[in-house]
């Protein structure tokens, strides 16, 4: 019997610790990619842009291509806005398509100043790197975008993102502690309704050998 029983002991033991083992893992978070983020608005956006210059180069139409460029010229303010990174990548893929489509830009425009002049505005904007569209203010002012108040609201909201992001951490850190600590009251439940059901199984098992010694005894005796 008391073999049984340390049996018992033995396989509470290793479920415990099994368990406890597992309470006991890190939560790891996914690590954020900002630069492929920053990289996948850029271009969607871009895409967007470009997929409707596109349409009124086929069309021929000079009001929709002014229409067009206006909305590259507010985007490029509201991107200098939220992150100058995202501004840099987006004009860059912009000037691109325009540069690779002059011609067929100034057939469209003609002798219209008013959409010459967005369409040089555009093209005059440095965006090799992030530092030089942001200095460039000049050639932003043109187009009417207030660089550098602009990249004071990006640092504002950059400051704010951070400060989220603490914050999310915080309640990340505090989320997993609270989940570790009922993964580990499980765990202390689990192996106390294991050691339990061993120690049952043992009794059991060592009860029966009794019956059974008891019975071969009595019938060694002849009883």
């Amino acid at each position: 019997m008391k073999k049984f029983f340390m049996m018992a002991i033995a396989v509470a033991a290793m479920t415990f610790a099994s368990c406890g083992n597992d309470a006991k893992k890190p939560v790891e978070a996914a690590p954020v990619d900002s630069a492929a983020l920053i990289t996948e608005e850029a271009t969607a956006a871009a895409d967007d842009a470009i997929s409707q210059l596109s349409a009124t180069l086929e069309s021929k139409d000079a009001s929709a291509l002014q229409t067009a460029l206006e909305a590259v010229k507010a985007k490029v303010a509201e991107f200098i806005a939220k992150n100058p990174a995202i501004a840099q990548e987006y004009l860059a893929k912009v000037q691109g398509f325009l540069k690779e489509n002059a011609d067929a830009v100034k057939a469209i425009v003609g002798s219209n100043a008013t959409i010459a002049g967005l369409v040089d505005g555009i093209a005059a904007i440095p965006s090799e790197s992030v530092e030089k569209l942001t200095g460039a203010t000049d050639a932003l002012k043109a187009l009417g975008i207030d660089a550098t108040n602009l990249v004071k609201d990006a640092a504002a909201n950059a400051a704010e993102g951070a400060a989220n992001a603490v914050e999310g951490a915080k309640d990340a850190a505090a989320g997993a502690v609270e989940s570790a600590k009922d993964a580990a009251a499980n765990t202390v439940e689990s192996a106390k309704d294991a050691a339990s059901n061993a120690v049952e199984g043992a009794k059991k098992e060592a009860g029966k050998a009794v019956d059974d010694a008891a019975a071969a005894a009595k019938k060694g005796l002849g009883l």
